[in-house]
């Protein structure tokens, strides 16, 4: 026998390919609310662009994701409506029906169980488990400092150091959970795809279901791979929020220690003599401790820089060409 099917089962399983193209709209849509920039302020700009870039793009896959999971839906019921007819030449979107063969055509008017899970209600709001970066504010302080330090020749701690520890890390870590969401949102869908065909293998076979089941095949390898980007963006992100606030409290560290070592040097220095030395030796020891910090933010910006790497690999794993073409129009 060419082919069998009981289209109960067909209709059911076309309608659980529609929930799961449903499910990655969700997750279009929930992209879009929750990740729409990459502007975390100074400490985090150095990703800035090349996160930025692949925000887009990322966003037209997941709608393409929809798109092309709900054609594919559609296909599958063109299929069901073709099996109706029993035409000897009959087509779905996927293949010829065994090329004329005979087959076996029933409907129990009752689809199989397609335990869809609902993978929209891992969206939840994306949450922060890491706070703002420690402020510098010394006001009048720091400003005394400055102009010590620059009596010296000494770099502006305000310009060189204090604008590289300013920025949004909550948000940056709230994007971080929303990636992690978004990946079980996917996982979800594929689950949902690999359970749907073992259900339907048992009642649809032939030239037409082997079709249809390499085109689910390799949206389980798309889905598969899509969140396994998506996971590691979100570590990527988070690690690199975790370093950046990590590096700003050395820093503020280091400042504040500049600043007790200057405000300590200025108090004394209307003593005659020792006075004027001990302001240019503590102006000097001052201006090697900004560089430390400074040498600090660099280090960080290194680490960036592969984080940066990391991205571009995901960016370039999750695209348009990655997923399987939709089937043409029924």
């Amino acid at each position: 026998m060419g082919y069998t099917v009981e289209r109960a089962d067909l209709r059911g399983w076309a309608k659980e390919v529609g929930n799961v193209a449903s499910d990655m709209g969700s997750a279009h849509d929930y992209a879009q609310s929750n990740i729409a920039d990459g502007d975390f302020g100074r400490i985090l700009e150095l990703i800035t662009d090349p996160y930025e870039q692949m925000i887009p793009k990322f966003h037209e896959v997941l709608r393409e994701d929809h798109t092309r999971l709900q054609k594919t839906s559609k296909a599958l019921a063109a299929a069901e409506r073709t099996y109706k007819d029993m035409e000897d030449a009959a087509r779905n979107d996927f293949t010829k029906l065994d090329k004329g063969d005979p087959g076996r055509v029933e409907d129990d008017g009752e689809s199989k169980s397609f335990s869809h899970q609902d993978g929209s209600a891992e969206l939840t709001a994306p949450s922060s488990e890491v706070g703002p970066p420690p402020e510098v504010s010394f006001g009048f302080a720091l400003d005394k400092v400055c102009e010590l330090v620059s009596y010296v020749g000494g770099p502006d701690i305000r310009e060189e150091v204090a604008k590289w520890i300013t920025g949004d890390t909550e948000k940056a870590a709230r994007q971080a959970d929303a990636w992690n969401k978004l990946a079980a949102c996917t996982d979800v869908s594929k689950e949902n795809l690999a359970k749907g065909q073992q259900v339907i293998d048992g009642t649809w076979s032939g030239d037409g279901a082997t079709a249809a089941r390499k085109q689910i095949q390799k949206w389980l390898e798309a889905l598969g791979d899509q969140a396994s980007g998506m996971r590691k963006m979100s570590e990527h992100l988070l690690d690199s929020t975790k370093q950046a606030l990590q590096m700003a409290q050395v820093v503020v560290d280091i400042v504040k220690t500049v600043v007790d070592l200057a405000s300590a040097a200025l108090s004394n220095a209307a003593i005659p003599g020792y006075g004027q030395w001990k302001l240019i030796k503590s102006a000097k020891e001052a201006v090697q401790m900004i560089w430390k910090a400074i040498k600090v933010i660099k280090v960080f910006w290194d680490a960036l820089k592969m984080i940066i790497d990391s991205i571009k690999m995901i960016a370039n794993q999750i695209t348009l060409e990655s997923l399987p073409p939709a089937p043409k129009a029924a």
